[in-house]
């Protein structure tokens, strides 16, 4: 009789919460143009809710990873889901809202589905670099992420978005669930968690006119060209890509 380790409720919580994040963000960019409101909650929850999203993936992605024989099949699902969702995204854009600008390119795509592609890839480069040790796989991801922005791939394959949120899954990968529950579980860090919140509200709030501006390093498909902020010092936009980076992990914790 097989024992399994008991359900750790946290993460299902967190996901739902992402999720629902997922979709106010979504509405929210409706309203940025006209709404400061709306761009300090879109500002706000975009530096956090995916990046965190793809760290639980990576977090339940070890079985898939490990066992042996690799699970195409996983692969496989994702790719098919990709697929089916990039139709009906092509038929509710353009027969359902008469739009005609919408096209219908499995090999170039910045909508939703995106993600299901990108699983598809992680999965397939955990597997590959199972091996290799994490002092080596996560600063060289953090490299190729700091370096893809001075590039035009932009969502050709969502390779940009692969890249630039590869160094979460692995984190993710090389996480133990309950290591990380056991460090959650801190009282102290629950303190530091509430005030980190509350202080990165504030300061987006007040600050938004400013910070809008990076928007775009958000998505992970831009380049840095395409980022109105100037921090005045060479390479700005990889310490840019670096700071949203470190906020986008304190955040997470918290």
């Amino acid at each position: 009789m097989s024992i399994h380790a008991p359900r750790i409720y946290i993460f299902d919580n967190v996901k739902a919460l992402l999720i629902m994040l997922v979709v106010l963000g979504h509405a929210a960019d409706y309203y940025t143009a006209d709404s400061k409101a709306m761009r300090i909650f879109f500002f706000y929850i975009y530096l956090f809710h995916m990046p965190l999203f793809i760290f639980l993936a990576g977090l339940f992605s070890k079985s898939t990873i490990m066992k042996n024989p690799f699970r195409l099949e996983k692969v496989a699902y994702f790719i098919t889901l990709y697929i089916l969702l990039e139709f009906l995204f092509y038929l509710m854009l353009n027969v359902w809202m008469g739009r005609d600008n919408h096209e219908f390119n499995l090999f170039e795509t910045d909508g939703v589905p995106w993600f299901m592609l990108a699983m598809a890839a992680w999965l397939c480069i955990g597997r590959l670099i199972r091996t290799i040790p994490a002092r080596i796989t996560l600063p060289t991801s953090i490299l190729l992420a700091v370096l893809v922005g001075y590039t035009n791939i932009g969502d050709i394959l969502v390779l940009s978005r692969i890249i630039v949120f590869l160094p979460f899954f692995l984190l993710g990968y090389y996480m133990k669930p309950q290591a990380l529950v056991d460090i959650l579980h801190s009282k102290l860090l629950k303190f530091a968690s509430v005030l980190l919140l509350l202080l990165a509200g504030y300061y987006i709030a007040t600050s938004i006119d400013t910070l809008y501006d990076a928007r775009n390093l958000l998505s992970g498909r831009n380049p840095y060209d395409k980022v109105a902020i100037d921090l005045g010092i060479p390479f700005d936009g990889a310490i840019l890509r670096l700071i949203i980076m470190g906020a986008t992990i304190s955040l997470s914790i918290a």
